[in-house]
């Protein structure tokens, strides 16, 4: 058999040399092999075919969440994403009794140190808001994709990974509630349930055709129902919300742990009156509404500062 050297495959075919040693290692020439550093191409080798696109491509992401993205990616800690981990980190995690405050999540964050304050700190508080920032990046890394069980339950093992309550047992990450757990408020879905009625769950959510602010709060008030783990869900759903609310171009939000009450009321009450938590949920969008537009404001403003502004600040700080 007859071999052609790339050169003379690519000028046969019209293609630079580059795409063909390209073909080669995909092995898209059959016949092809490569020896003392040199292909070799059967001369009745035909040119390979295009690849087809997909046409089934992904939704592109609405513009808050493609910026945020971007913000992760440069690892920005003056935007959004900054915000966003700071903000719903400390609210979230207050809600779950994490006592930090605001300061201290921006400080570890921010700077991998703990300011120490008058109370002691728990050994799981600090773990636990560390946890909290890997969830959301992992969530953040699949804002397009659809919601599935098995995201919900990576959350989770991600959230509560190393935590004191996991090595005294009390929890196991990742996987559903056992039969144990009890609650003294309600009762609880059977544990043998959880795993088909939360698939269940995500695929009536999925199916929707337009998702918009009631059934992102929909699902989550019927997520924190089944309360599918048995630590945690709180902090789950509200980052779940969070996603969704990005990927489906609708106002995010953060709800203040101020609003705690008010927000378990509207979970508890979601069935007969929805206000109570649609209240809560628009103050919120307002709060990051206005955020978002001060990072805009802030943004446009730094286009218009002279080159040595930063000489001039240095001078200023010297001065005080």
């Amino acid at each position: 058999m007859e071999f052609l050297s790339v050169k003379q495959y690519a000028e046969k075919w019209g293609l630079t040399e580059q795409q063909v040693r390209s073909y080669c290692r995909d092995k898209r020439i059959p016949g092809a092999f490569f020896n003392k550093g040199v292909w070799y191409i059967p001369m009745n080798a035909k040119k390979p075919s295009r690849k087809k696109r997909n046409i089934f491509q992904e939704n592109p992401l609405p513009p808050l969440a493609r910026k945020i993205c971007r913000q992760m990616k440069r690892k920005s800690y003056h935007g959004l994403y900054d915000y966003i981990q700071i903000n719903l980190g400390y609210s979230s995690c207050r809600m779950a009794s994490v006592r930090l405050t605001r300061n201290q999540v921006e400080t570890i964050f921010r700077k991998g140190k703990v300011n120490v304050g008058f109370e002691p700190l728990k050994v799981s508080d600090l773990v636990e808001i560390l946890n909290h920032f890997i969830c959301i990046e992992y969530l953040f890394k699949r804002i397009n994709e659809p919601l599935t069980s098995r995201i919900i339950r990576e959350t989770h093992y991600r959230l509560m990974f190393g935590t004191v309550d996991q090595r005294k047992h009390k929890v196991t990450p990742g996987e559903y509630r056992p039969p144990s757990v009890k609650r003294k408020d309600r009762e609880l879905v059977p544990a043998e349930e959880i795993k088909d009625r939360l698939k269940l769950l995500v695929e009536n959510y999925e199916s929707l055709a337009v998702v918009e602010r009631r059934d992102i709060l929909a699902f989550h008030v019927r997520f924190e129902r089944l309360c599918p783990f048995e630590d945690g869900n709180g902090r789950i759903g509200r980052m779940i919300m969070f996603k969704e609310c990005l990927r489906h171009g609708v106002m995010p939000f953060i709800i203040d742990d101020k609003h705690r009450r008010q927000y378990l009321d509207g979970i508890r009450e979601w069935d007969n009156n929805h206000s109570i938590l649609t209240e809560v949920v628009l103050t919120a969008q307002e709060r990051f509404g206005a955020q978002i537009e001060l990072q805009r404001l802030m943004e446009h403003g730094q286009n218009f500062l002279p080159e040595n502004y930063s000489a001039y600040e240095e001078q200023m700080d010297d001065e005080d």
